[in-house]
């Protein structure tokens, strides 16, 4: 059973157990997850970039001890002994400043009282020295990404005419250098579906009956998926895969530095498809459903999404893809060894998803429920997901030679 609802099923106290157990089955002081904390504070919208800069640099820092995978800027090796917690750290903290220099001080001090649990001064100062190479290596690699362009503002060629003064969000992604892709346009999808055709009808009508704010046959459980994953980072479910017993420190470093690389180029090619496309989101389409040619829809001028409709082109997918891009670099990692992940809500139902493709279903699912992505614009972005989720995961890091 994939979910339960908080007083359903199972008792109270059972279900505490449950949760207990299964969402703290991770190292809960461990330096990835204590320094991913710390990149959720340089948050920018406009550079994604940060959450692979600093996770892709923890893991070359790491891996130049354990010698284990093929780097990415890294190629010196460390003095043997140095502390991999040390390394990770000052890495993460070393983009990080750069990153968000009016942090500095803050960063400055959680490097300290990181360092500062390493007893071992020779291996603690050792391994800051190659986290501080591995930063440097990762941030000069990166340095041409342009990832800090602003998203440009509408305009008009026409004097007086009104110009929605949002910028056209997201567009700045679109001419970003990935990593996994070799280009932003490698992975673009074929055109969204005629207005004339079947496939068309069928995803208007879906989403008009199940993803409008005052839908009749949505399911109050459906109502929940379309709200909790409209809302939440798809990549929460990366937490729980972290210091799991018989994983090394460089596993789960490499792991989360794929999965961040995965998740920020589902970014790039969302947006290149977005703007190549300018498909109409469902409550524009819905409302003018009499000019689209199609005699098998129809309008309705009073209909609104669940969510609030995102500000950018709707083809393809860009949640489904992210998570279908995450959910293939665990699937890759774990398989059918990828234990049980519960994600608990005060404001929703308890979520168990026992497969990575449970949880790229629900996030998919969960778009059209909360009426801003057609069916085939869901399909098509995990499809995409799972190509760059597959490419992150056979372009990076393999084996090191013995």
């Amino acid at each position: 059973m994939r979910r339960w609802l908080l007083h359903g099923l199972i008792p109270v106290l059972l279900l505490s157990a449950l949760v207990f157990r299964t969402a703290h089955a991770g190292v809960i002081n461990n330096v990835l997850i204590e320094w991913r904390a710390q990149v959720d504070k340089c948050e920018d919208p406009t550079k994604r970039d940060i959450d692979a800069l600093v996770n892709v640099a923890m893991f070359d820092a790491i891996n130049a001890i354990a010698h284990k995978y093929k780097p990415y800027a890294l190629k010196t090796s460390a003095i043997p002994g140095s502390s991999m917690d040390a390394a990770a750290a000052k890495a993460a903290h070393d983009v990080l400043i750069v990153a968000c220099p009016d942090m500095a001080s803050g960063y400055d001090g959680a490097l300290k009282a990181s360092l500062a649990l390493i007893a071992d001064t020779v291996a603690r100062n050792n391994g800051a020295a190659i986290g501080k190479q591995a930063a440097a290596a990762v941030i000069a690699a990166r340095v041409n990404s342009k990832t800090d362009g602003n998203d440009p503002f509408m305009s008009s060629s026409k004097v007086g005419v009104y110009v929605p003064t949002l910028r056209e969000v997201g567009m700045g992604f679109a001419h970003q250098h990935p990593w996994v892709m070799t280009k932003p346009d490698e992975l673009r999808p074929p055109p969204p579906p005629a207005l004339s055709s079947a496939v068309w009808a069928r995803d208007l009508n879906e989403i008009k009956s199940l993803g409008g704010k005052k839908s009749k046959t949505r399911t109050a459980a459906q109502t929940d998926d379309g709200k909790f994953w409209g809302n939440s980072d798809v990549r929460r479910v990366l937490r729980q895969l972290i210091g799991l017993p018989g994983r090394s420190l460089v596993d789960d470093a490499r792991f989360l530095a794929l999965a961040e690389m995965a998740w920020v180029d589902t970014y790039v090619s969302m947006m290149d498809g977005k703007y190549a496309y300018n498909f109409w989101r469902p409550v524009t389409a819905i409302r003018g459903a009499a000019s689209d040619g199609n005699d098998s829809t129809t309008a309705d001028a009073e209909w609104e999404p669940l969510l609030n409709t995102p500000p950018h082109p709707e083809y393809p997918c860009g949640h489904c893809m992210s998570a279908a891009a995450v959910g293939t670099v665990i699937n890759l990692e774990f398989g059918k060894r990828m234990p049980t992940i519960v994600i608990d809500s005060d404001s929703s139902m308890l979520r168990r998803l026992t497969t990575a493709q449970e949880y790229i279903d629900d996030v998919g699912e969960a778009r059209m429920l909360g009426g801003v992505h057609y069916r085939n614009s869901i399909n098509v972005g995990k499809a995409m997901g799972v190509s760059i989720g597959t490419l992150a995961v056979h372009r990076f890091f393999n084996p090191a030679r013995k």
